[in-house]
């Protein structure tokens, strides 16, 4: 049966659309589904209709045409009822409601989340026995948030007529944007709907908008495995890599794939099944500076492909890239930098696997509180150390890869305290290696329940009078970055074998956890 709310906000009066209630959850049913698949494509229908209402209207008022004075239409929502609960298998760490009662969240995108949808739905229908309802929330679509807003015409507009643009069509409203759920801080059990995601529609939205501002890729492109560095010269041997693979079917002993195509910034793609110019692989400066982090992308035909991030310097900007790419939710992210040791024992160019974490940066105390543990994913360190012996060998594996605390801090310049401080300080850590984003991006992983690793290699040893210098710092950089960044496109590869597998109950909330993983 057609929703009502559906036909009312595509065949609307005036009045309906002063009328419609902004940010309230609807009334009524809508259709209900025991086919995962069917209810994502009832999503998109909701989604699409509505978009193309909004855009037709924003045109139309852009062009100069009188419009209603309200243009509202509102997000699809999922919403689950368990009545009786049933016994879940203590192995999985997501598809399921820990207690009875009502579940819904807001949809934004479903094109782009379809095959994640069906995934946890079907989870979720078979995990609890229940059909899965399909409804219009009253939710309005911001008009800025529209896919393709900024190719949208707007011959004929005015400057005179911007101020009348929220006179007619709802804005973003941050207010009601935040991580409670998250963090833990929504009302859980007192609340009549409880959450079936991390994120709803609004703050999935925002951060998509902002994910091709930062990177200067659309967020279609992004892979499910990403790798962030803070160095060009990884970003160089990424594009290498690809202009390596063109033409060429990639295989193992196990499975067949192929990397199909390679996304640069401004959404160049370059299929790599065509013999080409090689230069169309250069790194273009021009495009690369036109983003505060460029991202590129190697996709895979089996939809398992790898991103890689420029993510600058800084614990900052390592929450600000992964506070927006946790709505894609990825199967793993990775940390491939650079990093001071120690260890007297240790040599420029040994490899860390951090096992854990020291917080010193400070930017997610206040969402994550000290006291609480990050711990290392086993499945992504088991993969990181197995890709490094592929890639150089057993021996080497041996003689240069060290686990251990990583310390993240703030402060570039730490090692120019006085130096009877840091010790007093040192002696106090099992740290073995400081830098500034892995623990950022690991707790960030933890918060958002995504599985995180890293690797980073030893670049200078400034407690024992080898400072990072411009000499030394570029023979190493040139010696060290094959080996580093294709052990972590290994380990990826590896974990793609078998990706359900990294999403660990050690992410999982004991109580009030969400059914989407």
């Amino acid at each position: 049966m057609q929703n009502q709310n559906i036909t009312n906000l595509h065949n609307p009066s005036q009045s309906q659309m002063r009328d419609v209630p902004v940010f309230a959850t609807t009334s009524g049913s809508g259709e209900y589904f025991t086919d995962a698949k069917q209810a994502v494509q009832r999503l998109a229908q909701i989604y699409d209709t509505n978009v193309k209402f909004i855009a037709h209207h924003y045109q139309a008022f852009c062009n100069g045409f009188e419009i209603p004075e309200k243009v509202h239409a509102c997000y699809p929502e999922i919403r689950v009822t368990v009545d009786k609960y049933k016994k879940i298998n203590p192995a999985i760490s997501h598809g399921f409601v820990d207690t009875t009662g009502v579940y819904a969240t807001t949809i934004t995108r479903p094109d782009l989340y379809a095959l994640y949808l069906e995934d946890q739905l079907s989870r979720i229908i078979a995990n609890h026995a229940v059909a899965v309802e399909v409804r219009t929330s009253n939710l309005p679509i911001p008009v800025k948030y529209l896919n393709n807003y900024d190719a949208l015409s707007i011959k004929g507009f005015s400057e005179d007529r911007l101020h009348d643009l929220h006179e007619h069509f709802t804005g973003v409203d941050i207010a009601i944007i935040d991580d409670t759920i998250a963090d833990g801080e929504f009302d859980y059990f007192k609340k009549d709907i409880k959450p079936l995601s991390l994120f709803d529609a609004p703050r999935t939205d925002l951060s998509l908008q902002r994910l091709r501002h930062y990177t200067g890729t659309s967020p279609e492109y992004f892979q499910p495995f990403i790798i962030f560095t803070n160095y060009q010269i990884y970003i160089q041997c990424f594009c290498e890599l690809a202009k390596s693979l063109t033409g060429v079917s990639q295989k193992n002993s196990e499975k067949t794939y192929k990397y199909i195509s390679f996304v640069s910034p401004s959404d160049e793609v370059q299929d790599l099944s065509m013999l080409v110019d090689q230069s169309a692989f250069n790194h273009n400066a021009l495009q690369a500076t036109s983003y505060q982090m460029p991202a590129y992308h190697l996709v895979r035909d089996d939809g398992l492909g790898i991103s890689i991030v420029n993510i600058g310097v800084g614990p900052s900007n390592a929450k600000t890239i992964t506070d927006c790419l946790a709505v894609l939710r990825p199967h793993c992210w990775l940390m491939v930098g650079h990093c001071a040791g120690l260890d007297a024992r240790m040599q420029i160019g040994d490899m860390i696997l951090a096992n854990a974490y020291e917080r010193k940066d400070g930017v997610l105390d206040r969402y994550v509180p000290l006291q609480k543990p990050i711990p290392s994913i086993a499945e992504v360190q088991m993969a990181l150390s197995e890709a490094m012996k592929d890639v150089t060998g057993e021996d080497e594996l041996k003689r240069k890869l060290r686990t251990g605390t990583v310390m993240t801090t703030a402060d570039r310049n730490w090692e120019w305290q006085p130096q009877d401080q840091i010790y007093c300080d040192l002696q106090k850590s099992t740290a073995i290696a400081v830098e500034m984003e892995s623990a950022t991006i690991a707790t960030n992983g933890y918060r958002f329940r995504v599985p995180y690793g890293t690797l980073l290699s030893v670049s200078d040893m400034p407690l024992h009078n080898q400072p990072k210098l411009p000499r030394s710092a570029r023979t190493f950089y040139q010696r060290s970055r094959t080996d580093h960044l294709m052990t972590a496109i290994r380990a990826c590869e590896l974990m793609a074998k078998c990706p359900e597998e990294l999403h660990s109950r050690k992410l999982r909330r004991p109580i009030g956890e969400v059914a989407f993983r």
